[in-house]
């Protein structure tokens, strides 16, 4: 009986597929026996079948936390202010060289003024010649010879022409820009012969001894933080220490940062502090007795809070912890952990709940 060509391809082809099926079973067979017995000569597997993650431990203790709160702050002035003219003109006179400490007072920046000068002379003159009047008629009414009221239409006039003379005298005033302070003055804006407004910055006067520091904590130190306090602060580029007392304390919470804002004033003799510079603040709390830390590493940190695992017969068992104060290096635990548990502080990222785990030795 002969067969087709046709039928001889497809047996042919049903033929492949078969074998390629028995031959996968075969191989699926030895896997799962190798398997098996790959976990029957195991002897450190868990009851679950799998292996005890190796992890290192601690037993929580009880500490001394010597409490430090450490923030940002940024040094202000003294005393600062941007020196304007109070009206407009040309400036006659500078007398101040940048850089340099002035006084209290001390006449800065001269604008012309010779109009109201001459304005001021003759108020003076009509002045004087009104008090004359004045003490003519004074003597006149004594002895009865002018009425009380001729009298003091006369005083009327004089003191008009008083208040006159003290017109143009602040009007004067008004073109001399003097020291509000004693400070330094910085660089200069203005030229001699330049018109100026009240709109132009001549300079800035800066008074830097004591200079103000800046600084916020957070809000659960607001019982503690008290006016008088010691601040400690470094600014970038020096080693130095510098001690801050604080004398004023913002009476309210920023809702955004949830920080109270602080000012502190520290002493600058020799100018090395600069308003505007960045500082790191250290605040020193009450020491607290009785504190459980741990290493900052031990910790999961959660959309939902804090996570520690703890050893528990064999297994990793974990915990909602609520933290503290953080240190560089550790962590405060308020609630979640006890004296006397074994906290897994390595390998948590592999942990589960009651994830199988071994305890390495301790290196003492």
């Amino acid at each position: 009986m002969k067969f087709k060509p046709s039928v001889i391809l497809l047996i042919l082809v049903l033929g492949y597929f078969a074998y390629s099926i028995a031959n996968r079973i075969w191989l699926e067979d030895m896997r799962a026996e190798r398997r098996a017995q790959e976990l029957g000569q195991s002897g450190n597997r868990a009851a679950g079948g799998r292996a005890a993650i190796p992890v290192d431990y601690m037993i929580v203790t009880y500490e001394t936390l010597e409490d430090m709160v450490i923030s940002t702050g940024t040094l202000i002035a003294g005393e600062q202010v941007d020196l304007r003219s109070e009206g407009s003109g040309r400036i006659t006179q500078i007398n101040f060289t940048e850089g340099a400490r002035v006084r209290a007072g001390q006449l800065l920046v001269k604008i012309n003024d010779r109009e109201l000068q001459a304005q001021y002379e003759r108020a003076r003159h009509r002045e004087r010649l009104a008090e004359e009047r004045e003490r003519r008629s004074e003597i006149l009414l004594q002895r009865e010879a002018i009425s009380l009221e001729e009298y003091e239409i006369v005083l009327t006039e004089l003191n008009s022409l008083r208040a006159e003379t003290d017109l143009i005298r602040a009007q004067i005033e008004r073109t001399e820009i003097r020291a509000p302070f004693d400070g330094v003055v910085g660089l200069r804006s203005v030229s001699v012969g330049e018109f100026i407004t009240s709109q132009n910055i001549v300079a800035r006067i800066v008074n830097n001894d004591p200079i103000r520091l800046d600084f916020s904590v957070p809000e659960r130190f607001f019982d503690v933080v008290r006016i008088n306090s010691t601040v400690q602060f470094r600014v970038s580029g020096s080693d130095t220490l510098y001690n801050a007392t604080v004398f004023a304390i913002e009476p309210h919470i920023d809702l955004d940062t949830r920080t109270i804002l602080m000012r502190a004033i520290a002493p600058n003799p020799d100018g090395r502090l600069f308003p505007g510079a960045s500082a790191r603040v250290h605040l020193s709390m009450t020491p607290t007795d009785n504190a459980i830390m741990v290493p900052a590493e031990s910790l999961l940190s959660e959309a939902e809070g804090h996570k520690g695992f703890v050893y528990k017969n064999g297994r990793a068992e974990m915990r909602d912890l609520v933290i503290g104060t953080r240190t560089p290096r550790e962590t405060q635990i308020i609630s979640g952990l006890q004296v006397g548990d074994t906290l897994i502080v390595s390998g948590i990222m592999q942990l589960r709940p009651n994830t199988a785990v071994r305890l390495n030795p301790r290196m003492e």
